[in-house]
Formats: C-alpha cells, sequence, structure tokens
C-alpha cells in the first residue's frame, strides 16, 4: 500500500484496540501490506468486544428492496421510508429475508472485475482464456505464484496504479529469472505515464510511479510499452500442456499478433448495481457512483489526495435510508483512498445519529458504560494523529 498506517485506521479503530492492548503498528507513517494491515488492524478488530457477536458472517445479500413496494412505487417523497428493506440473502445455501430500516452498501468492486477488451468488452476468445489470465495484482512472494511468470511472456494491460505495481514486482522477478519479457499494453499516450505530483506528500507512491515510469519509457529491455493500444483479440493455442495465447494488438492505427503465456489484466473494477436494482438509487452515467458525489468529484483530477469532505446527502439516493459507501461509492473513479471509506462511515453515522460531528470520534468511556450513559470523548483537533501514546 502507498497509503500510511495513519490514513488507513480510524480513531474510533485505534482506540477500540487500544482498550484491548493492541498496537496495529510502531510508526504511524509507514505504509503496510495489505497483509500486515489484515492481519494488524481488521482481523484484532473484528475480534474485538465492540463487534464481537454483532456481525453475521458467511451471509451474502442478493437483493435488496421495500416490502410490498416497487420500484416505480412512491417516487420522490419520504412515503417509501414508511416501509422496511426487504432483503433477501443466502446463508449455507439457504435462502433468507432480513427486515431493516437502514441499508449501507460498503460492497465495493473487487468482486467485479472489468474486461480487458477493446472498448471494455470482452475480447473475443478472452473468456476462453479466463484460466490464463490473472485479474488483480498477483502474489509474486509466492514461489507457485511466481513460478507461472518466471521465465514467461507476459502481457499486463492497464496503467493505473494497480498495473504500476505488477509491473515493478515483473520487473524484480525478471532481475532474478532474465528470460522473463513483458509487454505493457495500456491506452494512454501522455508522457510520463504517471504524473509527478510536486512535493509528492506520500513517499511510497513516488517511488511506485517513478519506477514504474522508467519502465514505461523502454528503458528495461526486458520490457516492452506499448502506449496507445488495446487489446482486440485473444486465441487459445498449443495442446493441453503446452498451451500459449495468441493476442491481437492495435495502437497507432497499426495491428500486431503476440504469443504470451499469461496475461495480467489490471484495467479496472466496476459496482455491482444488481442487489439494489429495485431501489430508487441514482448513479452517475459515466463512473456509476451515486450521483451526487460523482459530480462533486469532477475536475478533482488523478491525485487520489483530492477528496471531498464527504457528507450524508452526498452519499444519499432518492431512496430513503439507502447509503452506498467506501469504493463502490467512487465507481469507476478510481481515486478512492481508505481514509475516504472512513470519512464517510463517520458521516453517515454521523447524520443518522444527529450528530455534529461523526460518531467514529464518538466512543462511550468506560466509565460511561458503567454507569450505562454515554460521554464523548473532547474533541480532537483537525489533522491530529489518531494514534495512541504508548509506553515503552
Amino acid at each position: 500500500m502507498f497509503s500510511p498506517w495513519e490514513m488507513n485506521c480510524s480513531s474510533l479503530g485505534l482506540r477500540v484496540l487500544s482498550g484491548e492492548g493492541v498496537r496495529p503498528c510502531r510508526d504511524p507513517g509507514a505504509a503496510p501490506t495489505g497483509r500486515q494491515y489484515l492481519a494488524d488492524y481488521l482481523l484484532p478488530l473484528a475480534k474485538s468486544r465492540l463487534v464481537r457477536g454483532a456481525v453475521r458472517e458467511r451471509t451474502r445479500v442478493l437483493a435488496i428492496s421495500r416490502d410490498a413496494t416497487l420500484k416505480e412505487d412512491l417516487p420522490g417523497g419520504g412515503a417509501r421510508a414508511l416501509r422496511p428493506f426487504r432483503i433477501l440473502a443466502e446463508r449455507g445455501g439457504r435462502p433468507e429475508v432480513h427486515a431493516a430500516d437502514i441499508v449501507i452498501d460498503a460492497g465495493g468492486t473487487w468482486g467485479q472485475m472489468r474486461p480487458l477488451g477493446d472498448g471494455g468488452i470482452p475480447a473475443p476468445g478472452e473468456n476462453e482464456a479466463a484460466s490464463f489470465i490473472d485479474r488483480g495484482i498477483p502474489d509474486f512472494s509466492s514461489p507457485r505464484v511466481a513460478a507461472r511468470f518466471a521465465g514467461r511472456t507476459v502481457l499486463l494491460a492497464g496503467a493505473g496504479h494497480s498495473a504500476a505495481t505488477s509491473a515493478v514486482a515483473l520487473a524484480a522477478l525478471a532481475a532474478r529469472h532474465p528470460r522473463t519479457r513483458v509487454i505493457w499494453v495500456y491506452r494512454a499516450t501522455r508522457r510520463p505515464l504517471y504524473a509527478r505530483v510536486p512535493g509528492e506528500p506520500l513517499p511510497a507512491r513516488g517511488e511506485l510511479c517513478a519506477e514504474a515510469n522508467r519502465l514505461a519509457s523502454g528503458c528495461d529491455p526486458r520490457f516492452e510499452p506499448c502506449p496507445g493500444s488495446v487489446v482486440e483479440s485473444i486465441r487459445v493455442t498449443g495442446g493441453r500442456n503446452r498451451a500459449r495465447l495468441e493476442v491481437s494488438l492495435r495502437g497507432g492505427g497499426r495491428r500486431r499478433r503476440e504469443v504470451v503465456d499469461r496475461i495480467i489484466a489490471n484495467v479496472g473494477s466496476t459496482p455491482d448495481p444488481s442487489i439494489h436494482s429495485e431501489l430508487q438509487v441514482h448513479l452517475c452515467y459515466a463512473t456509476c457512483g451515486p450521483i451526487k458525489l460523482a459530480a462533486t468529484l469532477l475536475g478533482k483530477g488523478d491525485d487520489c489526495l483530492a477528496q471531498v469532505a464527504p457528507s450524508a446527502d452526498l452519499l444519499s439516493h432518492p431512496e430513503p435510508g439507502f447509503y452506498i459507501i467506501g469504493s463502490k461509492s467512487y465507481g469507476r473513479n478510481a481515486t478512492f483512498l481508505l481514509r475516504a471509506g472512513l470519512e464517510q462511515v463517520g458521516a453517515v453515522f454521523g447524520g443518522l445519529a444527529g450528530a455534529a460531528r461523526p460518531l467514529q470520534d464518538a466512543v462511550p468511556s468506560r466509565r460511561a458504560r458503567r454507569a450505562g450513559r454515554s460521554e464523548s470523548p473532547a474533541t480532537e483537533p483537525k489533522n491530529s494523529s489518531h494514534f495512541p501514546e504508548t509506553r515503552a
């Protein structure tokens, strides 16, 4: 991750862990790996007293509607709020129905990876070649995963930070296995591929982009950058044990064919709107995120630090009591950071509670809980560190 610990933890989460004697990190300014973030922050929170027993696990939401109400019923008014949400879920292979007053969709976009074909639709043959395509960032620290790419010809598609991460990891792999060859395909033609941020506030991001720009410039003989190019078709060739992929590329008005062993498709993800198709949800026609939030994000550019202050109103819809938060709220906009999601949680819950400040900063003290009442801590200064002080 190129964002540091202090941007990826809520003050509430840190206070809960501190109360249980858990300290996620030693240096708040250091950037964790995804595995560290999971092991040292998310999993301890999931086992904390605040959450334990309150989360229904291994349950998948299939669809959300209103009780005795269709999508077209009662538009534009508050009458729909008088009828509870009806949630169809699945647990252990069995369907079950739940009622709810408030629904917060934080389903993300990771399960909806976009096709890598020209125009954002599957390239002919892409589905048939699925077993040869990695949709995320491969974990090259795993010997089994690295063996799939070492000494092979790899086509990398995409030009976001995920693609940059894969490119840098492939370069390190190629340094250990010189026969590895990478063909890097992306639509962009700008140079440098990743814009430099003056006074870069995220050093890990700056280092990642600098190394990715070096690879995109063609300085590494094992990398062949193909700017302004798209994937037209994919065909599996050879027998079962010697299968390879013949990929048709188009760029600069010219077509070419390349034979590769594997493809890494880091071309982004998109929200899945199917679970709320029976609700009155207003989405942006371009980004597929909530329209009011999408409108405020326009003109912010590609800098993920150029965030907008979240509010319950920005994340709301014509459907009363329904909110989309997290990466799903940004839709296809790739500038989402965990910090934005944490702020959204505070904004939505603060709005629901009618609080003047985010609920994530309003944790009852132990003394107040024993007395059966809520006692809010003092408001923290803006931009102050939320990491609790510890003594050696």
